[in-house]
């Protein structure tokens, strides 16, 4: 597995590499040199060169792969806490700027294995844990398009209420059952809408890169239902204060360290 995404890390190195002489400093350097590392298997020197780039706000899905691969690669030689959820976070971010990348998608999956096999190894038995339905209804379809079926709608329901003017008739039937039905959807669309759109402005998207976390009110006491969060879970991101954000993992909301979590771009 390892091997095979090393060639791929390589054949994105050489595509960003046809580049005239640059200088130490610019991002295919960075690159360039973390890709060699990767190949002589020195996460170290990988990470360090990567994280530059992410420092830096530099963004590409071969950069953010590649860095899931060094993190990989330094769990499996000897493994600092949270570098699996590093490498999840880095595949995660590639197929956030590439949705196609099938290497990213199968890597992503390897990580996620990975950890759930380390925690079934120390009597850890993870909780499933789904959206909730607010959320899957809200990430069904973009704003825009919740915002345009609202507006179709309405619309609609303008059509219905000039077609119901007829005094008697089939318009005035067909007018009034259009009214109604654009009526009830527009209850449900207008909301869908809003929320929608707020989800995309306010809450962002984010891997744990600890060990575990437990979610925390806004008192410091643990959530009481609430399940152990594992390593490279993707939870959402809310309101930060004092070096604390608070994350969604499903239907469970608290607050953790903001060390504890790794931001992905949106």
């Amino acid at each position: 597995m390892i091997r095979s995404l090393v060639l791929a890390g390589l054949a994105a190195a050489i595509w960003l590499g046809v580049a005239l002489p640059c200088r130490a400093d610019e991002p295919s350097v960075h690159f360039e040199r973390a890709t060699r590392a990767i190949a002589a298997k020195d996460a170290q020197k990988a990470i360090v060169e990567l994280e530059t780039l992410a420092d830096r706000g530099f963004a590409h899905p071969d950069v953010a792969y590649n860095r899931g691969l060094a993190y990989a690669l330094r769990a499996k030689a000897s493994g600092q806490p949270g570098d699996l959820g590093r490498a999840a976070a880095g595949f995660e971010e590639a197929l956030r700027l590439r949705p196609e990348d099938r290497d990213a998608a199968h890597a992503l999956d390897l990580v996620r294995a990975e950890v759930t096999r380390r925690r079934s190894k120390q009597d850890k038995s993870d909780r499933i844990v789904r959206p909730s339905l607010d959320r899957v209804l809200l990430r069904l379809l973009s704003p825009a398009v919740w915002a345009g079926l609202a507006m179709a709608a309405s619309v609609a329901f303008a059509t219905g209420l000039l077609l119901r003017r007829r005094p008697t008739g089939l318009v005035h039937v067909a007018g009034s059952v259009l009214a109604w039905l654009m009526f009830v959807a527009l209850l449900g669309l207008v909301p869908l809408a809003f929320g929608s759109s707020w989800l995309e402005r306010a809450r962002g998207a984010a891997v744990v890169v600890a060990p575990a976390l437990t979610l925390r009110d806004s008192s410091g006491k643990a959530v009481g239902d609430a399940p152990e969060v594992p390593e490279a879970a993707l939870v959402e991101l809310g309101d930060s204060r004092e070096g604390q954000v608070l994350v969604r993992w499903g239907s469970y909301e608290g607050w953790v360290p903001r060390e504890t979590v790794r931001p992905l771009p949106r």
